[in-house]
């Protein structure tokens, strides 16, 4: 308070002096200023999680009962996993220190799930580093740590399971009580039709918010919006501006304009305005089909990334052009992640399924070894990254892959019900933890595996597509008929 009262008075001061230690103790208990460089900085490392809170303790090695905290600022998610925070020595202290740093998740009220120490020698002149390191594990990033590493998340590869969440439809126990989908949360969920364009093919659903996505068509020049309304129906609204045969799609999630790639090698982009025309790329892939697109806000920019059946990757930092940054000679059929650090993309080469990641370093994207495929798999038409260390894959045959910790393993195909048959091409997979995976087969079926064994989740002969979905208790799908399906809470 002195220092204060100094400060607001110091046009009126002829003389004012520098605050000694002390009265420094009393308004900031670090009591470090460009006056007063700190005695002790202490540098942080957060190894495999970011903490909610972050607090630093200093004790008098030779007198436990001097001690005091500081609190510390918690890093922000994403950003770098380091911090420093500096103190000066209490008046009276010995020239000993024990510092020591914990965190806890989420909030100063949650779990402490990381600790670290250490003693120090405090100089009488210049400052003295300590250098601490804080490991926890939040392998999904939801900010809650493994129940492995002194945490409360019971299942740390699913951002749709933690204490913290609510309880929806949709197969998981979201907040760690040990019940799955109780009474009454999937009253009414099912399987709806959200509206159909005669004439329409649509081969992608591109979901950006809760209850709206944009469906792409390869006839017509469609694309159509819907919107579930309150009342549970919905609002099918098309677009034909956007010339061309569409093959996939991701919308923003911010604004929900949509970014497609086409058969012929073409990019496209619009927003939900009417009025705005579509614009079309100038990117030249010599007419190689566009098979896939990913997209991420970051930074105010968005970027997206996109293969070709050419094995051409494209990096489309938008507004700016699309550009090659990398070609691999592979058909690619299917690129995912959850930034562009994470991005995994998979296909066909030389009549055997390859993949490959982003390299952190920025050179040439990186061969995966996979498992040796049975005869007749020959592609991987799909990938899905879940988390950092948790990512599925399939294709030919029922291949079904599981890439944990950089290591992909065989799981079990969809099984065969009929003698000299064989398993179904699996085309698309939605995951959202180890123990909900939706599939969409050639079979026109679409159905999940629980972890152990597959399971039926919708059958019919309605010409499936595509399968997407942001959240675990929204799912969506369209049609080659022009049809658009929702699976969901009953009413928003």
């Amino acid at each position: 308070m002195k220092r204060a009262v100094a400060v607001g008075l110091g046009l009126l001061c002829i003389t004012c002096t520098v605050p000694d230690i002390e009265e420094l103790e009393e308004e900031r208990p670090s009591g470090c200023d460009a006056s007063h460089p700190c005695q002790v900085q202490v540098r942080l490392t957060y190894d495999g999680f970011r903490p909610g809170c972050v607090t630093l303790r200093a004790v008098d090695a030779e007198d436990g009962s001097r001690t005091f905290e500081l609190p510390v600022d918690p890093p922000v998610p994403g950003g770098p996993g380091t911090a420093e925070v500096g103190f000066i020595r209490r008046a009276g202290w010995s020239d000993t220190v024990k510092v020591t740093v914990s965190a806890r998740e989420r909030s100063c009220a949650g779990q402490e799930v990381a600790t670290a120490s250490a003693q120090t020698q405090v100089p009488e002149e210049g400052t003295a580093t300590v250098e601490l390191a804080l490991r926890a594990q939040d392998d999904d990033g939801d900010g809650y740590v493994s129940t492995a590493t002194r945490g409360t998340d019971c299942d740390d590869r699913s951002v749709s399971i933690s204490p913290g969440m609510e309880e929806r439809c949709d197969f998981l126990d979201n907040n760690c009580d040990g019940r799955e989908d109780p009474a009454p949360v999937c009253d009414g969920v099912i399987w709806r039709t959200a509206g159909s364009i005669p004439g329409a093919s649509f081969r992608d659903v591109a979901p950006h918010a809760r209850n709206q996505a944009w469906l792409v068509s390869d006839t017509h020049d469609v694309l159509a919006h819907v919107v579930r309304e309150t009342d549970g129906g919905f609002n099918f609204a098309s677009f034909t501006d956007c010339h061309g045969a569409w093959s996939t799609a991701w919308a923003r999630p911010s604004d929900g304009r949509v970014f497609m790639g086409s058969w012929e090698g073409q990019l496209a982009t619009r927003t939900l305005a009417a009025g705005e025309p579509c614009a079309q790329t100038s990117f030249d892939g010599g007419g190689a089909a566009i098979q896939d697109l990913v997209g991420f806000e970051t930074d105010g920019g968005t970027t997206l990334y996109a293969v070709s059946e050419a094995g051409d990757i494209l990096r489309w930092d938008y507004p700016a052009e699309p550009v090659r940054v990398e070609h691999v000679d592979a058909d690619l059929r299917s690129v995912h992640g959850l930034d562009p650090r994470t991005l995994i993309t998979v296909g066909s080469a030389g009549g055997v399924p390859v993949a490959y990641h982003v390299n952190a370093d920025g050179g040439p994207w990186l061969g995966e070894t996979l498992p040796p495929p049975y005869p007749r798999q020959a592609a991987l038409h799909t990938v899905h990254v879940v988390a950092p260390g948790l990512a599925y894959a399939a294709g030919d045959e029922g291949l079904f892959l599981e890439r944990t910790a950089g290591t992909w393993t065989r799981k079990p195909p969809y099984p065969i019900f009929v003698d000299g048959g064989v398993s179904p091409d699996i085309l698309d997979v939605v995951a959202f933890g180890q123990g909900v995976v939706i599939a969409r087969l050639d079979t026109d079926d679409l159905v999940r595996f629980d972890g152990e064994e597959w399971r039926d989740f919708l059958f019919g002969t309605q010409g499936f597509t595509t399968l997407e979905g942001l959240t675990s208790d929204e799912l969506w799908s369209a049609t080659q008929e022009g049809t658009g399906l929702f699976w969901g809470p009953p009413a928003p």
